[in-house]
């Protein structure tokens, strides 16, 4: 994992924007686990080994059979000698390549899905500072290469300990191996193999989940920032023009979402009716003013009115009193001089949502 470092003083105890951790990532510096590849290259291994286990015991035994049948005229006959060497390499070409080629698959594809899809020419020029001396003395004795030692040391105490269990066993059943048949003994040696690397993969299933969680931690702090790092990425980042521009465009379009979301709660929207829409929010129980809540001309006039039909909220025709609340701000009380027109257009609402009432204009 490449290392992040930062500019900014200060300590770096701040979590690292969006922008920084996706910087970090064009250049390289992704949380990649290196016991996930061995894993995965255990597991494939497993898997193939075990689906052709059957035609590669074959394939070997069919060989050994050829070299010890022959092995009488190998000195004596170069041709000989030829051939029982090409079929040793034909079999064992066969019992590998299946193996390689599925394992070096899945390898690939677990860094390609690691990294997702990340690809950095730059990444093979050649670095002069990577040659420094100093540099190199921090990396020989860093955080990150005690941990991989000691990472190392327990992966081979507790390999060694489940080989040393495998190796007992196996020990105490041979004087019966004599007994058995070549199938039954190739049988018992194929299960004791997959039973020993089913542990190793158990075990190192739990140091892969471990090593994820410590490289993605590492990760994380070594692009921690301070506070002074961010007001510089804020600055830099508010000072681009097109990225003003696109936080004008979501911050309008959160506003007008939000705006949308209230005119659903309004009391009533009054309309020019097709130039003007104001939303109008009453609480009687608040004992405060109504207040304008939505407001728009034109295009968002009419996403007023459709959305203020769709939740059935009155909309009522006033033109006079729609161009003048719509010259007052967003989110304020409405001014004294309107209480009177406003409150006869409420009162007219609640007279029609009033059960039996008699309803006139308003």
């Amino acid at each position: 994992m490449a290392e992040e470092g930062g500019g900014g003083g200060g300590e770096k105890s701040q979590d690292p924007t969006e922008k920084r951790l996706e910087k970090a990532r064009e250049e390289g510096n992704v949380a990649q686990s290196k016991e996930l590849l061995l894993l995965v290259s255990l597991g494939t291994f497993v898997l193939v080994f075990s689906i052709t286990i059957v035609k590669s015991a074959s394939v070997f035994l069919t060989t050994m059979k050829g070299i010890f049948t022959n092995i009488g005229l190998l000195s004596s006959d170069p041709a000989i000698l030829y051939t029982v060497m090409q079929q040793a390499a034909r079999g064992g070409l066969q019992l590998a390549l299946p193996i390689m080629i599925t394992g070096a698959c899945a390898v690939l594809a677990c860094g390609v899905l690691q990294t997702r899809f990340l690809f950095r020419p730059q990444a093979l020029k050649p670095d002069p500072s990577r040659l420094s001396p100093m540099k190199g003395i921090k990396r020989v004795f860093g955080l990150n290469n005690l941990i991989e030692m000691l990472k190392t040391l327990a992966k081979f105490a507790v390999f060694g300990l489940i080989l040393y269990i495998v190796a007992c066993e196996t020990l105490r059943i041979a004087p019966q191996s004599e007994r058995w048949a070549p199938p039954h003994l190739m049988s018992e040696l194929k299960n004791w193999f997959l039973y020993a690397t089913l542990l190793v993969i158990i075990v190192q299933c739990v140091i892969t989940v471990m090593d994820e969680l410590w490289s993605r931690y590492h990760r994380f702090s070594k692009l921690k920032m301070s506070f002074q790092d961010i007001k510089d990425e804020t600055k830099q980042t508010d000072g681009d023009p097109q990225v003003k521009a696109k936080l004008r465009q979501i911050r309008t379009s959160r506003s007008r979402r939000r705006m949308m979301s209230s005119v659903k709660e309004s009391t009533v929207v009054v309309t020019n009716p097709t130039h003007y829409a104001v939303a109008i929010y009453y609480d009687q129980n608040a004992g405060s003013a109504p207040k304008i809540v939505a407001k728009g001309v034109d295009e968002l006039a009419f996403r007023i009115r459709d959305t203020a039909r769709g939740a059935k909220v009155p909309v009522v025709s006033n033109p006079p009193l729609a161009r003048a609340l719509h010259t007052l701000p967003l989110d304020t009380e409405i001014p004294e001089e309107f209480w009177k027109p406003v409150a006869a257009i409420i009162a007219y609402v609640v007279k029609l949502k009033t059960p039996g009432a008699r309803v006139g204009g308003p």
